[in-house]
């Protein structure tokens, strides 16, 4: 991909990124070097002509070779064989033998559509004329194996320049000799910049070291989408989505200066040489901008640039009020100042030299600098969700859904104003958007029936009236009835030890983050005579009959209750732990049972008769255990009388033999287990239980238990009369 084509009109505002580092690191070895010339190009081996859009123009590869002969003149070859050699035949000319020359570098443009898809073999040819005492002579640098690939491909094309985004000269490069080595600033920054297929990620630059035949000082260009232009016709310009990165190169080690020639490379799966001429940036002016301003602060941002309007990285910054410094300009000569809005400063001046006071006549200043004060305006509507993006519907209260009018800085703004919004299931169809003004604070309560169906919601909403009444992101949160689970429900460990318990807070199988939960336990029976029990709760390190935990972020928790270490290890069954969910109502009851620990005999130790020493016999490796998966539940069931009920669990026959749980609403609102069941072979199971609420409605739900095998999963409510 050819940036002289395919990226012509690239947004000059677009971000850029300035990552310097230090020399080392190296790109793959070069092609095999003739005695006249090596090829630099397609260092890893692809060559790419993607251009995301069906044009003809901007598909060229850019081919870029050093002469190592000065005598040499140099062009470029390609072969559909890709392990031709020398001798082989087959060779086309890349752009009938035409290149370019800059100091000791050549480049041309290869025209490689036409075989995107295959893999073909390159070369860089020199030719040196004879002289009265030498005959001529042809040498090669070869490359083969090279991959051409096109749209169809997902590697990405990239290419170099223009270096500089104002002068609109590719073969010029702008550097900057910083001179401030007082402050340890004192490199040589050139600026490279260039465009690529892709629309985000980085691209890496580097440059050639003739001296140790490699590319070094590689640096990360940050991508930001921009519209290239493919067709350089004004009346019908044809553009594609791609990408423009802005990078500095730290090139003070290879001792160069302007008119120098130094040959950079930009990689992003296939890659580009260029050669570029340096040219030496003096300081010229400084200008200011700033945003609109902020409730308390307003950004500031100064433009450093040269003799030519180019835009200067690396230059110093400072304060005209103290001279202290702001910073160092960035690859686009941009460094940026907070400041008090509705302030007036002295403002602030770019230091040419390695004296930080301002000296007028050398150094270049802003003058006063005025910023607007803060004024705010309607211009956006947040929604504020009180019991979070996942809520029980017993913790919903009137007023907890709303919508509040922002200004410009995201701030509430107290002010009447007009929105519209619509609040539905998201699995529906969006319901018809409602008006409504909000209150003299901004601010107006979305109605919300937390009896409605279980599941994922979606709020749409419209910013202010003023400010144009466009369509907000809209935002999505999840309400329903809260599944407590706790395992294991009866939980063992030896006299003395500990038991853990491991649960989870879920609404719809989404996390329940930041809930109290309220923890009891109640002692079992020491069945050593005379003794009294001592497990207990262990919280923060200290036993407690009963406490408190909170829900992570993602909705889980775990208990602890150890035993006290006893003499002889006497057996304590019979402890119950529960774990109640603090406002929903949800409690899980399980058991500790601490048992007895079997003191061996003491018997004498024989004495060890010498055997031989077996051959081991080789194993198999252990076969890995599939990864989780998911499942799915049904529970249906009928009214078999005034007291029972019966229900079935209906699942696939690979959850044949895992347990599962039947959970009834009390009246009280919240969720008890009621039984538990083994799924048989066909992944079903059937259960009769006592209707607790008569004639009236009775709400039940199975659980699958988590376990190595499937998630944990929640039915749906079966209603029974």
């Amino acid at each position: 991909m050819q940036l002289s084509r395919l990226g012509q009109g690239l947004a000059v505002s677009a971000v850029s990124a300035l990552v310097i580092t230090g020399l080392g690191a190296t790109v793959p070895a070069n092609a095999a070097d003739g005695a006249g010339v090596r090829l630099l190009s397609v260092q890893d081996g692809i060559a790419s002509v993607r251009r995301d859009a069906d044009n003809p123009l901007g598909l060229t590869v850019t081919l870029t070779a050093q002469r190592l002969d000065r005598s040499a003149t140099i062009h470029f070859e390609w072969n559909t064989n890709a392990a031709a050699g020398n001798d082989s035949t087959g060779w086309n000319q890349v752009n009938d033998g035409s290149s370019s020359q800059s100091g000791v570098y050549a480049t041309t443009e290869w025209s490689a559509s036409g075989v995107a898809g295959s893999t073909v073999a390159l070369r860089a040819v020199a030719t040196v004329p004879a002289t009265e005492t030498t005959p001529a002579t042809t040498t090669y640098s070869t490359r083969n194996d090279v991959a051409v690939t096109g749209d169809a491909s997902p590697v990405h094309a990239v290419s170099l320049g223009p270096v500089s985004s104002y002068s609109g000269s590719a073969s010029h490069g702008a550097f900057f000799a910083q001179p401030y080595a007082d402050s340890g600033r004192d490199k040589d920054l050139l600026t490279v910049e260039g465009g690529t297929s892709a629309t985000d990620g980085t691209v890496e630059l580097s440059a050639w070291n003739p001296q140790t035949g490699s590319f070094v000082g590689s640096v990360s260009a940050a991508v930001s989408p921009v519209s290239l232009k493919v067709t350089g016709l004004p009346s019908a310009p044809t553009y594609v989505d791609g990408g423009a990165f802005t990078g500095v190169l730290d090139i003070t080690p290879f001792d160069v200066g302007a008119g120098d020639v130094v040959a950079v490379r930009a990689e992003r799966d296939s890659d580009a040489v260029a050669p570029v001429q340096l040219r030496a940036q003096t300081i010229s002016t400084i200008s200011s901008s700033f945003s609109t301003a902020g409730r308390d602060d307003t950004l500031v941002t100064l433009l450093v640039r040269d003799q030519f309007s180019d835009p200067v990285v690396g230059a110093e910054v400072r304060r005209s009020a103290n001279g202290s410094v702001v910073g160092y300009t960035d690859a686009d000569g941009l460094v940026s100042d907070t400041v008090p809005s509705g302030s007036v400063s002295a403002g602030y001046y770019v230091n040419t030299t390695d004296a930080d006071l301002f000296e007028q006549g050398v150094d270049h200043a802003t003058g006063e600098i005025t910023t607007p004060a803060y004024v705010p305006v309607a211009t956006a509507t947040g929604a504020e969700l009180a019991d979070g993006t996942v809520f029980d519907d017993q913790e919903y209260a009137d007023g907890d859904i709303a919508l509040q009018v922002l200004d410009q800085g995201g701030d509430p703004i107290a002010a009447e104003q007009e929105v519209s919004y619509s609040l539905y299931p998201s699995d529906q169809e969006p319901t018809e958007p409602t008006t409504v003004t909000t209150d003299p604070s901004g601010r107006v309560v979305v109605p919300f029936d937390p009896a409605g169906p279980d599941g994922e919601y979606t709020l749409s909403f419209t910013a202010p009236d003023s400010a144009g009444g466009m369509p907000q992101e809209p935002v999505t949160f999840v309400a329903g009835d809260a599944v407590l689970d706790l395992s294991p429900l009866a939980g063992t460990a030896p006299s003395g030890g500990t038991i853990t318990y491991d649960g989870s807070l879920t609404v719809e199988g989404e996390p329940l983050a930041g809930r109290v939960l309220d923890l009891a336990y109640v002692r079992g029976t020491e069945q050593a005579p005379g003794t009294s029990a001592d497990a207990a709760l262990v919280i923060d390190e200290e036993r407690v009959l009963d406490g408190e935990l909170t829900t992570s972020r993602t909705g889980t928790f775990r208990v602890t209750v150890g035993d006290v270490v006893e003499s002889g290890g006497p057996a304590e069954t019979g402890g119950t732990l529960k774990v109640t969910a603090r406002g929903l109502g949800d409690t899980v009851d399980a058991t500790a049972d601490f048992t007895e620990v079997a003191v061996p005999p003491v018997t004498p130790t024989p004495t060890p008769t010498p055997t031989p020493t077996p051959t081991p016999t080789p194993t198999s490796p252990p076969t890995p255990a599939p990864g989780k998966g998911r499942i799915e539940l049904r529970l249906t069931g009928s009214d078999k009388g005034a007291d029972v009920n019966r229900l079935r669990v209906r699942g696939p026959a690979s959850a044949a033999g895992h347990r599962v749980r039947i959970h009834v609403l009390t009246a009280g609102g919240f969720w008890r287990v009621l039984e538990a069941a083994d799924l048989d072979e066909s992944g079903d199971a059937s259960v009769n239980v006592d209707d607790i609420n008569g004639n009236r409605v009775t709400r039940y739900r199975v659980r699958l238990l988590p376990n190595s095998r499937f998630f944990a999963f929640t039915s749906k409510v079966l209603r029974l009369r």
